[in-house]
């Protein structure tokens, strides 16, 4: 289970903090969720020395153990030992300390964290940081002493830093050397960032200004992080190639620039059923905005089972603030029937026809393309006066995807209504060649006798 280890440096009133976060975690585990951080509280001790801060007092350790929560505690001073750091975690109720390779006394410190352990008969975890210059292999003769590394992304010392592009990398290295060894990140991860050292496989990530700094936010935070977390660990099963090509992720394509995971559709659909009832479209306008493909999948399986069930949300304006984003055929075939069509479905033909005038006018392909998918649900429902007025505005457009969108609408809308199906193509072919993918499209469940009919 991967950790999330909340450094509470900038906490001012910790049990108020821990309170919150103690309810969050009941909600969240409410939901039976099926990927979710383990969450412990991490510790940032200074002495002004080693690094130019001084950190959080030892002594509030005694508070957080109260709490019951699993405590981790970086020692960012220069004499752990002889200044009595260690001792003072042991005595507060810390039982996993780590300190910097980097300081003067590193080979004293770690025999008497050594002989610490061995008098709590194992109980105590022992932890090695470096700093983001330190290379890996300084590690190489302790790595039997040590429990875990703790990779600094970031400057030791102050809060609030970017992570460090080269820290993935780095810990990509240590897996690759010691394969056993557990791996804690610290620095500079947030929402932006964590889901890099999560492909490189660290177990244990610290976070702190993100989550703290604004604590009216902690829950959206909390749950956009583990929903990160839940489509990283995904398996990555689909064939990456035959993807690209199919949404055009490729040079010169329209879908250039998206960024694949390679997660089958099914899997992020099954998580989005999970999520969607608990996960706020603030939180949405994350994964809507990503450039990761996979994450605006997610966001917007998430928004189908909202409208499906008749969630209270503006599902369409965050739809029309966020359209830009809705920029490929397979996204906008997901959202457009159900979270547009579906929510016009009691309006009248006017009302209808003026709200999808606004998509089908636009330049752009993609809200185009929206404004005649949104007609699905519609010819489903055999609302065809509506269907024909929009699709008389981007009947004879050039472009292949307004064409398939066309086809497609009037194939449904045959299900339910051939005779006017049929007859509305008859006219239309009267006022010019139809394209042919359109009639494709539109024809495939007509008969053979039909079919020779719109050839006359």
């Amino acid at each position: 289970m991967k950790n999330l280890s909340i450094s509470i440096l900038n906490v001012n009133n910790i049990s108020s903090f821990l309170e919150n976060l103690q309810n969050i975690e009941a909600k969240l585990k409410k939901h039976k969720l099926s990927e979710l951080f383990n969450i412990s509280i991490h510790f940032d001790v200074m002495d002004n020395k080693f690094v130019n801060n001084n950190g959080i007092d030892i002594e509030k350790i005694k508070e957080v153990a109260t709490f019951n929560y699993y405590i981790d505690t970086h020692l960012m001073v220069e004499k752990p030992v002889e200044e009595g750091y260690i001792d003072k975690a042991i005595a507060n109720g810390c039982y996993d300390i780590t300190i910097h390779y980097e300081i003067d006394n590193f080979n004293k410190a770690l025999d008497y964290l050594l002989k610490k352990k061995k008098e709590l008969n194992g109980k105590l975890k022992i932890g090695v940081s470096i700093k983001p210059n330190t290379d890996i292999y300084v590690l190489e003769k302790y790595i039997s002493k040590i429990d875990k590394v703790l990779v600094m992304s970031v400057e030791p010392g102050l809060g609030g830093q970017k992570y460090l592009n080269n820290t993935t990398q780095k810990i990509v290295d240590i897996k690759n050397k010691y394969k056993n060894l557990y791996i804690q990140v610290d620095g500079g991860i947030n929402e932006d960032t964590i889901m890099n050292p999560l492909r490189a496989n660290a177990q244990s990530y610290v976070v702190g200004s993100y989550l703290t700094k604004n604590q009216d936010e902690l829950y959206d935070r909390i749950k956009k992080l583990n929903i990160i977390l839940a489509i990283e660990s995904m398996p990555k099963e689909a064939n990456l190639e035959f993807e690209k090509r199919t949404i055009q992720a490729v040079d010169g394509g329209y879908g250039q620039g998206a960024f694949l995971l390679g997660i089958r559709i099914p899997r992020l659909r099954k998580l989005a059923k999970l999520w969607y009832n608990i996960v706020s479209l603030n939180t949405l306008e994350y994964f809507i905005s990503s450039h990761i493909h996979d994450y605006r999948r997610f966001a917007i399986f998430c928004l189908v089972n909202k409208v499906n069930e008749n969630n209270k949300d503006d599902i369409k304006e965050f739809i029309d603030e966020n359209i830009k984003y809705i920029n490929n055929w397979d996204l906008v075939d997901s959202v457009a029937p159900i979270c547009i069509g579906k929510q016009l479905i009691l309006k009248d033909d006017k009302y209808i026809y003026n709200v999808l005038r606004e998509y089908t006018k636009s330049n752009d392909i993609w809200i185009k393309r929206i404004g005649i998918v949104s007609l699905l649900y519609l010819a489903k429902a055999n609302r065809k006066e509506s269907v024909f007025r929009v699709l008389d505005d981007v009947f004879f457009e050039n472009y292949h995807l307004f064409q398939k969108a066309t086809g497609w609408v009037l194939r449904e809308l045959y299900k339910v209504n051939p005779k006017d199906t049929l007859m509305y193509l008859v006219e239309k072919s009267k006022m010019g060649k139809i394209p042919s993918i359109l009639m494709s499209y539109a024809t495939e469940k007509m008969s053979i006798e039909e079919k020779s009919f719109l050839r006359k």
